[in-house]
């Protein structure tokens, strides 16, 4: 195969890739929210259980500084509270309040609608070709990042 299959190949991924992070962006703007907060949200709803700041921070591949700082936001704006984690301190499991259930049922669940809609767009062997082979290609870059990464510095 060659480059130029190769390099349109990728072309087309990234151009499909950051029109679908646009799409999810105008979402969060039409939920009032920046991006990150509507990603912590988003996760919380998805994972119907409370989770601490350190998996939110890993699930969401952000900085912990990033989500705690939205984080901060969401507590004092009454949607989101912060309790003690198996009595440690300093990790703290991040919960809906009822303020912020309401919230989530005119927003995020509203997007997980939106969701559903398009991917009943796609029939069932569509959906799951789909994730097989984002699941596949994730695998292979994942693996030739980690051998580039094994043998070369960046700007080196």
């Amino acid at each position: 195969m060659g480059q130029e299959v190769l390099d349109a190949f990728w072309k087309s991924n990234d151009r499909i890739y950051n029109e679908n992070t646009l799409l999810y962006h105008r979402l969060a703007r039409a939920c009032g929210l920046p991006d990150c907060a509507f990603w912590l949200l988003y996760t919380l709803r998805s994972e119907e259980a409370p989770l601490t700041q350190t998996q939110l921070s890993e699930q969401l591949s952000l900085p912990k500084q990033t989500v705690n700082s939205a984080l901060k936001k969401l507590v004092e704006e009454g949607v989101l509270r912060l309790e003690a984690a198996d009595g440690n301190l300093k990790n703290k499991r991040v919960c809906l309040t009822e303020a912020g259930e309401t919230f989530l049922r005119r927003t995020v669940d509203r997007v997980f609608g939106v969701e559903s809609a398009a991917a009943a767009r796609l029939t069932e062997e569509e959906r799951s070709a789909l994730v097989a082979l984002s699941q596949k290609l994730l695998d292979a870059f994942r693996a030739e990042t980690e051998a580039f990464l094994q043998t070369a510095a960046i700007g080196d």
